[in-house]
């Protein structure tokens, strides 16, 4: 009998020590988070170059709450509006719980995003909140922004082409540009007046190196006037390393599949050259699809087509991607007059 009672109140206090066990366990639920809200201090943030260190935009967030105390990395993806998110500008914050942009900061953001120089667009901000790979990331509401980015000039090693047609004054004459600094230089003169005679020259003055006709597509600095046959938008090279020139006449169209006058990439859609702007443009009707800038309807010469290479920026390169275009009618706007800086705008 006394084995008996013992068993029982072995048993009774097992019972007893499972029970206070489970009472005192403390049981962590991990759960998806709740995000914090993300504000914007401008909703309309001006972007003026004479500013561009100017803190001009801050993204600030409420942490993300999870139930229990943890480690939150946030990160802070900015993208143009409409885009979805689907190729964002990511900065990773850690734990922080805002992020200060300046003018200059913010600016190259939007023109990455596809936000032309001088034209109005949106970006949209979301934080995204993490404390595990094993956990879902969770986003916040979406912030949007009115933005305008303003183009940034880059310099490049130049020369002045100075002619009848501008009365001959090298200060005032247009630039063609080296872009990589190789003695390769290439820009865009619109000739349309007087003899249709110039130079080209290393300075923006006549004391120093003047280049003239070598003959045979050669450069002297003792030959006399370059020229063209005929008035027109050219497209000019130079090399001073093997002293070499040419000029080509060309003009701009758009073809694609995007442009509904262009029908599937057949025909050219004409643009027309504003000699007050020097910028070439036309507005027509667009179907959702792509496009290209093409001079003189020449696909054989690799420097008569622009698109724009991945992220696409507002910017032409030679040879480059399909643009991509909504449907509407849209102004599009390609601007060469500033020797290494092209842009191109679809409104």
């Amino acid at each position: 009998m006394k084995k008996i009672l013992s068993a029982l109140v072995l048993i009774t206090v097992v019972a007893l020590v499972i029970t206070s066990c489970k009472k005192d366990e403390v049981q962590t639920v991990l759960r998806k988070g709740v995000p914090g809200s993300l504000t914007v201090s401008a909703a309309s943030p001006v972007l003026v170059s004479l500013n561009a260190s100017d803190t001009v935009e801050t993204f600030s967030w409420q942490p993300s709450q999870y139930g229990f105390s943890a480690a939150v990395k946030y990160s802070l993806y900015i993208a143009k509006a409409g885009s979805n998110f689907t190729t964002p500008k990511i900065i990773d914050l850690g734990a922080g719980l805002s992020k200060k942009f300046t003018v200059s900061e913010l600016n190259q953001i939007a023109l990455l995003q596809g936000i032309p120089a001088g034209a109005a667009g949106q970006l949209e901000a979301r934080v995204r909140s993490s404390i595990s790979d094993s956990i879902p990331a969770v986003f916040s509401n979406i912030a949007t922004i009115n933005i305008t980015p303003y183009q940034v000039i880059i310099v490049y090693p130049s020369l002045w082409v100075p002619g009848d047609y501008q009365g001959w004054d090298p200060p005032s004459a247009p630039r063609i540009s080296s872009k990589n600094s190789d003695g390769v230089y290439e820009g865009f003169v619109n000739i349309t007046s007087g003899s249709l005679q110039f130079k080209i020259n290393n300075a923006p003055d006549w004391n120093h190196t003047n280049y003239g006709d070598g003959g045979g597509g050669t450069l002297s600095t003792n030959g006399g006037n370059l020229s063209v046959p005929t008035i027109g938008y050219y497209y000019i090279t130079a090399n001073t390393n093997s002293l070499t020139w040419n000029a080509k006449k060309k003009t701009w169209a758009l073809i694609g599949n995007g442009p509904v006058a262009s029908n599937n990439w057949s025909n050219d859609v004409p643009m027309t050259y504003n000699a007050t702007t020097g910028k070439w443009s036309v507005t027509t009707l667009f179907v959702a699809g792509e496009f290209k800038f093409r001079a003189n309807s020449d696909w054989n010469d690799s420097k008569n087509n622009f698109g724009d290479n991945t992220p696409a920026d507002g910017v032409p390169d030679y040879n480059g991607n399909n643009i991509q275009v909504t449907a509407g009618t849209h102004t599009v706007t390609l601007d060469l007059h500033i020797p290494g800086n092209y842009t191109y705008t679809i409104l």
